[in-house]
């Protein structure tokens, strides 16, 4: 009889045992983070607010490795050639003052060099190392600048004179006192073998170097060995500024636009986080970082802070900066590159639908040139003060907004070009300042390709008159963009798909 009870009793103490079970497990571990609403299954329109977790590692790359330059140099200080009294002294890890993680700072006179980079360019007929940084002048004079060049192998340095100053910048633009101008000293090198390290002096070739910076950039070894490939399609890279999101949840947008970027054809899009960022936003990007995906390089960044005064003004040139690091790290990656803000689109029009058919059309029509520098597309403003298409799902921000303003700007104002990087030398945020061995850039008619800009008019009457036009050539991949979208979305957990 008590058999048949505690037999009868047997299921209900399971699953008492079990539930039981379960809230310890609970109480121990927390509660499940992250699990999906079911009723998002049902949802059109994709929402989420709110901090999601952290990315798994908040580690990236930077522009300036201490970590890697102290052990190089610190390695190297028991060697006899780092010991003795030759001419160059070999660079001491103690002598370098780094105002933050990212410069190196030397003085000559009342000048302030701020040193970023320092790149190997094997265009030039004569092989060029290019210092990056920047400098409290715009107009010089600059002082009489060496070079103390680091070979793998050798234990004597090489002494190269400067043999030009390229400035990123026009003084009519703006010229203060006390304010750093992006500047690139370049060196014509004596071999045809690679630096390791150089370090920048003035005066006299045999100073004591107060810096020290790897060479960032070096060529493949197959890079002069493979026959140019005519029927190749062109690489195609983007370099975006410093991002500053600091109150705004930018996943979205980001998604969108790098999908779409990656759609148009380009490989990597290079941007840098001067920690600027909403914890959602980072996380996003992190995705992008991912080796399995690779599509972005964000690198840390912060400002010299050379000066407290004309922040706004500093906040601009800083960039030219940063597009002059992205090109001189893409050398030997791609073959044009693209300078954009993350509200930007080159958008080709007609049957091109991605920069690839826009260079080959483009190409193929430019028959008084057979080296042209770049490709410049007219700015039109797609302002959200205009009626947005309430049929397409709210995370997509440039697939609902196709209405624009009628007339693009002129070809002087707010321009932005695809780049051949085997022809331009210097860059800003609109076009290029300097190029060699090739035409000046082209002025690209607004029937092949045009410039969508999403931000606001800088002229409110163009919101009215001419009367805005729809212009929705965006939507040729609409059904790509969502689809490859939300698959993002919901790898990061934002929901079901559209």
């Amino acid at each position: 009889m008590v058999n048949v009870r505690l037999r009868s009793l047997r299921t209900p103490l399971l699953c008492l045992s079990g539930c039981l079970f379960i809230f310890l497990l609970v109480r121990l571990i927390g509660t499940p983070k992250n699990l999906p609403r079911l009723s998002l299954l049902y949802e059109k329109a994709i929402v989420h607010h709110g901090n999601l977790q952290e990315p798994a590692t908040d580690e990236v790359a930077t522009s300036m490795d201490k970590d890697d330059l102290e052990t190089l140099l610190r390695g190297n200080e028991n060697e006899d050639w780092a010991q003795g009294n030759e001419c160059p002294p070999y660079p001491r890890y103690e002598n370098i003052h780094f105002p933050n993680p990212y410069y190196q700072l030397i003085q000559s006179g009342n000048l302030s060099y701020y040193l970023y980079g320092a790149y190997y360019d094997r265009r030039p007929r004569i092989a060029e190392v290019m210092v990056l940084g920047m400098v409290t002048t715009c107009t010089g004079p600059y002082p009489e600048t060496y070079l103390q060049v680091w070979y793998d192998g050798d234990t004597k340095a090489e002494i190269v004179p400067m043999h030009q100053t390229k400035l990123g910048w026009y003084k009519e633009w703006g010229n203060y006192v006390d304010v750093a101008y992006p500047t690139l000293l370049t060196f014509q090198m004596k071999s045809k073998k690679i630096p390791r390290l150089v370090s920048l002096v003035f005066g006299n070739p045999c100073a004591l170097p107060q810096n020290a910076l790897q060479v960032q950039v070096q060529p493949p070894p197959e890079y002069e060995e493979a026959p140019p490939n005519p029927n190749r399609r062109p690489r195609i890279g983007v370099c975006v500024k410093y991002l500053n999101f600091p109150d705004i949840d930018m996943s979205e947008r980001f998604v969108e636009w790098l999908e779409l970027m990656r759609l148009l054809g380009a490989s990597k899009v290079t941007a840098y986080d001067i920690g600027k960022l909403m914890p959602n936003t980072s996380r996003t990007l992190a995705h992008y970082t991912r080796p399995e995906d690779g599509l972005l390089d964000l690198r840390k960044f912060q400002f010299p802070e050379e000066t407290k005064t004309y922040e706004r003004f500093r906040s601009v040139i800083i960039e030219v900066l940063l597009y002059n690091d992205c090109l001189y790290r893409s050398l030997y990656d791609f073959d044009f590159i693209a300078v954009l803000d993350v509200d930007e689109v080159i958008m080709p029009l007609g049957q091109l639908r991605n920069w690839q058919d826009l260079l080959g059309e483009l190409q193929s029509r430019d028959v008084n040139c057979t080296a042209r520098s770049s490709y410049c597309f007219r700015n039109v403003y797609y302002p959200k003060e205009l009626p947005e298409d309430g049929s397409i799902p709210k995370p997509f921000y440039m697939l609902r907004h196709v209405v624009r303003v009628a007339d693009h700007l002129n070809p002087a104002l707010a321009i932005k070009c695809l780049h051949d990087i085997g022809h331009v030398t210097v860059l800003h945020n609109h076009f290029a300042l300097q190029w060699m061995d090739s035409c000046a850039p082209f002025d690209v008619h607004s029937d092949l390709a045009q410039m969508q800009h999403y931000r606001h008019v800088d002229d409110l009457k163009t919101l009215k008159e001419p009367p805005p036009v729809r212009d929705d050539n965006i939507r040729r991949l609409q059904q790509q963009l969502i689809h490859n979208s939300m698959q993002v979305h919901r790898q990061l957990g934002w929901g079901a798909a559209y």
